[in-house]
């Protein structure tokens, strides 16, 4: 079973205001690597799935959870919190 990237939603964190081009990046890896998550889950959720499809599915979704932890490291959230702060103050 092939995990496919969806096109809309990888259209959707391209136009996330984001200054930073390393954290862009990173950002729309983070999405692409999550929407795999949901797929698999998705995909775990089929009837009648057979033994070797399961494992495929379950050693997929393996990859993909070392995959999203070794994203989320310091530099990301590093990088998050300094977005932050640039962001101008909104008291409205």
């Amino acid at each position: 079973m092939q995990t496919r990237e969806n096109p809309s939603l990888v259209a959707n964190y391209r136009r996330i205001a984001i200054t930073d081009r390393t954290l862009n990046t990173l950002v729309l890896e983070l999405g692409n690597e999550c929407q795999t998550v949901v797929t698999l889950l998705n995909q775990l959720q089929l009837p009648n799935l057979n033994p070797n499809q399961q494992a495929t599915i379950l050693a997929e979704l393996l990859a993909a959870t070392i995959h999203l932890q070794s994203q989320c490291d310091d530099d990301l959230q590093t990088r998050i919190a300094d977005q932050l702060e640039t962001l101008p103050d909104n008291d409205e």
